[in-house]
């Protein structure tokens, strides 16, 4: 899924072959077990149980790292690995310890001792972060939202197929560019839910069927109309639209509830439009892998390569259950860069997937903390 916003991934195959494109080596500087963070793993994220999902996504990531060219090389600090050291030795370590450890915590104990350790040299570009190596985490997750087949007067706003002649804008496509092509896959209430779709890059479709049943369809990221990608986010700012709207659920309250009338004339300044397909299974990320909430991250693929395993330092909600949040709390997990996105730009920037739910709506309608980014590679 590879992401479009700060707060939003689109799952395209043929990202895999230029994600291995070389690096920059002064991404990532060498460190030792003294940087590395003192906050105990998470054991419970995203309201599964860290260990297993954690195996569960090293398996996935191995299967496809065996499926890959091993000789393929990144600069880590300078040093070109291989894919056959960062991806194959590293995850199956990992998978190996993990069986042998109690608890996460057992985990990332004996990977500060066994392995080798990089950090992310974040925003360096930015003089006024106090931190140079501070990362900026975002969140992305898995929405779902209700639909009809056919359009009606209610159900209107379209989610489309991919088409053959895709370099229409979004102003054109909205405008009916596509209009009675056979390309839609289903109709929504309002706008603001396809457009979200669009962002979070796959989702869930709950169709009304005319007894009052409901039918589930997952669908998937399967391109787009190669137009740039404007921020929803930053026009809002521009406009001098208060900040409290400025996430995923600012959003939809500023655009569905009290100003729908604004809503075209935002919108379509983003030109860029997505288009989906439906499966079986998913959410996949840009490296065709099924993404596993808390451990899949989305980032710039021009400086960390796909299926590399990262130590995230940052912060996550306390209020688990409700729609606001109470606080934040500092939390360090192991996840694995699975995904990539149209905003997520540089070492400064990573986006974490957190699931379906309300509890990950939350999280990724609110996340912009500050953090730590680490990857680790067997010797």
């Amino acid at each position: 899924m590879l992401r479009i916003l700060t707060f939003a991934a689109f799952s395209i195959n043929f990202l895999c072959s230029v994600a291995f494109a070389q690096g920059n080596s002064l991404t990532l500087e060498r460190v030792t077990i003294s940087d590395l963070p003192t906050i105990p793993i998470d054991t419970n994220t995203a309201g599964t149980e860290s260990k297993e999902a954690f195996r569960t996504a090293l398996q996935k990531q191995l299967d496809q790292c065996l499926l890959q060219p091993k000789n393929e090389t990144w600069n880590f600090a300078g040093k070109k690995i291989s894919r056959l050291q960062w991806c194959v030795k590293t995850t199956t370590w990992f998978l190996n310890k993990l069986a042998e450890s109690n608890t996460m915590e057992d985990l990332y104990q004996s990977a500060k001792n066994d392995l080798q350790w990089y950090r992310s040299r974040g925003n360096q570009k930015n003089s006024s972060t106090p931190n140079p190596n501070d990362v900026l985490f975002t969140g992305y997750y898995q929405p779902s939202l209700k639909v009809k087949r056919m359009k009606d007067t209610i159900y209107r706003f379209p989610i489309y197929r991919m088409p053959k002649n895709p370099n229409f804008t979004r102003a054109q496509i909205v405008a009916g560019a596509l209009k009675n092509k056979g390309l839609e896959i289903a109709y929504a209430s309002n706008p603001v839910d396809p457009y979200m779709l669009e962002i979070q890059g796959s989702g869930v479709l709950m169709f009304q069927n005319t007894d009052s049943t409901e039918t589930r369809v997952l669908v998937n990221f399967t391109g787009k109309n190669g137009f740039a990608y404007t921020s929803l986010g930053k026009l809002m700012r521009e406009a001098g639209i208060s900040e409290d709207y400025i996430s995923l659920q600012g959003i939809r309250k500023y655009f569905i509830d009290e100003h729908p009338e604004l809503w075209l004339k935002f919108s379509n300044q983003n030109q860029s439009y997505v288009f989906f397909r439906e499966e079986k299974n998913g959410p996949y990320g840009a490296a065709g892998i099924i993404l596993t909430p808390g451990h899949s991250i989305a980032v710039d693929t021009k400086v960390f390569p796909m299926g590399a395993i990262a130590l995230v330092q940052a912060e996550k909600p306390t209020n688990e259950t409700g729609s606001e949040v109470d606080a934040w709390k500092p939390f360090t997990q192991f996840m694995i860069s699975q995904d990539t996105g149209g905003a997520i730009k540089g070492a400064g920037h990573v986006d974490i997937f957190w699931g379906s739910g309300s509890y990950a709506e939350m999280v990724a309608g609110h996340s912009k903390q500050i953090g730590q980014l680490f990857f680790c590679l067997v010797p």
